[in-house]
């Protein structure tokens, strides 16, 4: 599987790492909208395992096997309902 980073997903300056570990160890992850025929899933885990801090990650899965990674940032209030409750609020 290769994995991209696109130039948006280094905007906050999140350290790449940072950004897969999260996506390897996530506290939760939600399917959201995105192009047709591709698989976006938001990721929401620690950048690393001694911290407390959470950060939001949003890749694309692209077939055949490729997934890219465009938006990694400190987790915002348009993700934080998902570590509490896992629906929108209203």
């Amino acid at each position: 599987m290769a994995v991209h980073f696109s130039e948006s997903a280094d905007k906050h300056h999140i350290p790449r790492h940072d950004t897969l570990y999260a996506m390897m160890y996530p506290e939760v992850t939600a399917e959201i909208t995105g192009r047709p025929g591709e698989v976006t899933t938001v990721y929401i885990g620690h950048p690393h395992a001694q911290t407390d801090r959470y950060i939001e990650v949003i890749a694309a899965s692209r077939p055949p096997r490729t997934i890219e990674i465009f938006h990694s940032m400190p987790l915002s209030d348009t993700f934080r309902y998902l570590l509490t409750e896992g629906t929108p609020p209203t």
